[in-house]
C-alpha cells in the first residue's frame, strides 16, 4: 500500500512544551487516517539537547520512527530527512508549534483536488496564530486573491514555514543554507519564492490553524535581530516579480 503522506517533527531543545504538540499531530494523523489516508510518522531529533532526546524517546512515542541528525539547521534538517521519508506528499512541524486537528486530512484533499486539476500546488493553514512570547494572527494569502500582490514578498512573507507538500516539490526546490551571521535567513521564505517561480501554486486550506510558539530566543528571532534578509533571487527582479505567483 503506498503511503499519502509523511509528517515530520522536528526537535531540537523543546522538552515538555513538546507534550501539546505531539498531542495535536496524533490527533491529526488519526484524522487523516480515518479519511483512508496512509499516514507515516517521523521524530527527527536534530542535534538535540540530552534532556530532549530522552523526551522523545519515551514509549509513548515507540509509534513514531526516531532519526538523529546533527545539521543544526531548518533547511538541512529538512533537506536530510527527505530521503526518510515515503509520502506522496510531507508535511513539517516544529516540536513546540501545535496545529488544528483536520490540518493534514484538509490539506492532502486541497493537494489533491489541485492535481487533478493539472495543478502543482503546495498548501499552507488558513491562520497563524502566534502565542507565548507574543500574540498576533496571520491570514494566509493565496495567488489568485485580490489581496495577494507579489511585491509584498520584498518586505514581509504571506506564510509560516509550516506547510505541507508534495515530495516532488522539496526535490525540485532543496532549502537553501541560513546564514545569519552574514545577514542571510528565512530559508521558508526563498522556498515560497523559488516554488512560485518554477510553477508551483501555493494554496490556503480554508479552516486550518497553525498555532505557533514565540520564545525569546528562536530561530525567527534571532534572523529579524540581525535584520537578516533573503537572499538575492531572479524572480525578485524589479521587471520581473510582477509575475511571480500569476498562472495561465
Amino acid at each position: 500500500m503506498s503511503t499519502d503522506l509523511t509528517l515530520v517533527v522536528t526537535a531540537h531543545d523543546e522538552t515538555a512544551v513538546c507534550g501539546p504538540t505531539m498531542r495535536s499531530a496524533d490527533l491529526a494523523v488519526e484524522a487523516a487516517r480515518d479519511r483512508g489516508y496512509v499516514v507515516q510518522t517521523i521524530i527527527g531529533l536534530d542535534a538535540a539537547t540530552e534532556p530532549t532526546t530522552a523526551y522523545f524517546h519515551q514509549a509513548r512515542f515507540d509509534h513514531w520512527e526516531r532519526r538523529i541528525l546533527h545539521e543544526g539547521d531548518l533547511g538541512k534538517v529538512r533537506n536530510a530527512l527527505l530521503p526518510e521519508t515515503e509520502g506522496r506528499y510531507v508535511a513539517f512541524l516544529d516540536a513546540d508549534d501545535l496545529f488544528s486537528e483536520n490540518w493534514l486530512a484538509d490539506a492532502v484533499a486541497a493537494l489533491d483536488a489541485a492535481a487533478e486539476r493539472g495543478e502543482r500546488a503546495v498548501a499552507h493553514p488558513e491562520l497563524n496564530v502566534v502565542f507565548d512570547g507574543d500574540r498576533a494572527i496571520h491570514l494566509g494569502i493565496e495567488p489568485g486573491s485580490p489581496l495577494f500582490t507579489p511585491h509584498y514578498l520584498y518586505f514581509r512573507h504571506y506564510y509560516d514555514s509550516l506547510c505541507l507538500a508534495p515530495r516532488e516539490a522539496h526535490l525540485e526546490v532543496p532549502y537553501v543554507t541560513r546564514d545569519v551571521p552574514n545577514g542571510l535567513s528565512f530559508q521558508d521564505f526563498q522556498f515560497t519564492i523559488e516554488t512560485l517561480a518554477s510553477g508551483w501554486r501555493h494554496v490556503v486550506v480554508k479552516d486550518t490553524i497553525i498555532f505557533k510558539r514565540r520564545r525569546d530566543f528562536s530561530l525567527v528571532t534571532e534572523s529579524t535581530s540581525r535584520k537578516s534578509v533573503v537572499r538575492s533571487l531572479p524572480p525578485m527582479a524589479i521587471d520581473r516579480i510582477r509575475d511571480l505567483g500569476t498562472f495561465t
